[in-house]
């Protein structure tokens, strides 16, 4: 059953028409969204033939959330590293402050 405050978005992919309910702000994001997975779709049953909708779909769904996990291991950031550089540039800065303050 869908939340009182949603709307009901139609989207096409393969050709079929489905109808998905979702919160008013995120209706244009599941459109564009629908739209991605049915251009992956054709695309991984133009380079298959005979592959049927289910394992179009879930060979696109895999690609998709393989690129999604491959982008956030290349984006993500080793914090403990972070903080020991900080720690090293702070360590370098107090080190010049005292070689200025003792020129005076």
């Amino acid at each position: 059953m869908a939340a009182p405050d949603s709307v009901q978005v139609e989207i096409s992919i393969l050709d079929r028409v489905y109808k998905v309910a979702c919160a008013p702000e995120h209706k244009e994001l599941l459109r564009e969204a629908a739209q991605e997975l049915d251009r992956r779709m054709r695309e991984v049953r133009s380079q298959s033939e005979g592959i049927g909708p289910e394992r179009a779909a879930v060979m696109a769904g895999l690609n998709a959330v393989y690129e999604m996990l491959e982008q956030k291991a290349a984006s993500s950031w080793d914090v403990a590293d972070v903080k020991r550089r900080i720690k090293d540039m702070e360590e370098r800065l107090d080190r010049c402050f005292f070689e200025q303050e003792s020129l005076f």
